[in-house]
């Protein structure tokens, strides 16, 4: 009974945690040479310096900003503001009053995606549906182990998908760093790979979860494995939906699966080089 409770609190916290850091606005330093704040607000409004990378959310200036603006999927919003250098924005759109200035160049890609939440929503499911197919076809078998993995181990394989996350951010960082010598883009081109290949192997992980709690758990109508992964994809897009419970129910499952994949061997349970999964393991 107690080893449920501890799990069960566990969860509470870790998520009542995640959504206080994603809904806090943070404010930029004075000197910053390099910022990343994922899903939530950045405010800057005194004089900051150095280049600003968001992921995930809003931007939000009325002092004056010294270096470069990259946003991707949030808005840039200035207020009567100043950026002395270039303007990013992808999946968003540049909001600028009178007063205000940009000195650099400013770019805006895609921003169409976020106002039409129809043509985001279509997009994204073709690209799933897709991506079912191929997993599906040739690995159907190491996703329902991986997405047992998740079931099984909930808290740890959150955990670990944590830390991996963070660390691909710091390896990514590190690789910008270092672009102009050859360790550099052998470090970019390597976690590129690893990255999207871990994102994708886990979102599918995701749909088949969420397709075995259905049909499995709740319903109890067995089902073919592609109509689980077709019903996981319906409610893995419903949840954008439902404004920043759906982001963070979204981060959790997602998060969860990366550490279930790493936990699993991306579900061959096979060791990785010659170490066994588990300490002591003969």
């Amino acid at each position: 009974m107690m080893p449920v409770f501890v799990r069960r609190m566990s969860i509470a916290l870790l998520v009542l945690g995640i959504a206080m850091v994603s809904a806090m606005p943070a404010r930029a330093s004075s000197v910053k040479k390099f910022y990343f704040y994922p899903a939530g607000p950045v405010i800057v409004d005194k004089g900051s310096t150095g280049d600003m990378l968001v992921i995930g959310g809003d931007v939000q200036i009325t002092g004056k900003l010294t270096g470069n603006v990259s946003v991707v999927g949030g808005d840039v919003i200035l207020a009567s503001g100043t950026i002395t250098g270039d303007v990013v924005v992808v999946g968003g759109e540049l909001f600028a009053d009178e007063p205000s200035h940009v000195a650099g160049t400013s770019v805006v890609l895609a921003s169409v995606l976020k106002r039409n939440h129809t043509a985001l929503l279509l997009i994204s499911a073709l690209f799933w549906l897709l991506a079912i197919g191929f997993g599906f076809y040739f690995f159907p078998e190491h996703i329902r182990e991986n997405s047992f993995e998740f079931a099984d181990d909930f808290v740890r394989a959150i955990l670990l998908g944590i830390y991996t996350a963070a660390t691909l951010v710091i390896l990514s960082i590190l690789s910008f760093i270092l672009i102009q010598v050859v360790v550099g883009i052998f470090l970019l081109i390597v976690v590129a790979v690893f990255g999207i290949a871990l994102y994708l192997f886990s979102v599918l992980t995701v749909f088949q979860f969420l397709g075995e709690l259905i049909w499995k758990r709740m319903l109890n109508i067995p089902v073919p494995g592609l109509v689980q992964m077709v019903t996981g994809l319906v409610i893995y897009e419903a949840l954008a939906w439902f404004g920043f419970i759906g982001v963070v129910g979204t981060l959790i499952l997602v998060l969860g699966t990366m550490g279930a994949s790493l936990l699993s061997r991306f579900g061959t349970f096979k060791p990785w080089f010659g170490a066994h999964r588990y300490w002591g393991q003969g």
